[in-house]
């Protein structure tokens, strides 16, 4: 799953996956997009609920500092690593 929030040329891409081997981890990426300013930070949590709970989270503090949805038509691809 992918969540985009921008203000002006400011933006946070936060991205919530399961890796290979079975963690869920949750990828916040925010700078601005003006001067290729960008940090990255990844959260391993110990359950798909809690790495939800983290975006949620997210998505609180990004609308109260003035972030706005960004939606973005993409395709979600399923592979069987298993």
């Amino acid at each position: 799953m992918i969540v985009r929030w921008r203000k002006q040329h400011e933006y946070c891409i936060v991205r919530l996956y399961q890796d290979l081997i079975g963690d869920w981890v949750v990828t916040q990426c925010w700078g601005d997009s003006t001067c290729n300013d960008s940090t990255v930070t990844h959260t391993v949590t110990h359950s798909y609920q809690a790495a939800r709970d983290l975006l949620k989270e997210i998505n609180r503090e990004q609308k109260k500092l003035g972030f706005r949805s960004a939606k973005r038509d993409e395709i979600q691809l399923g592979f069987d690593f298993g």
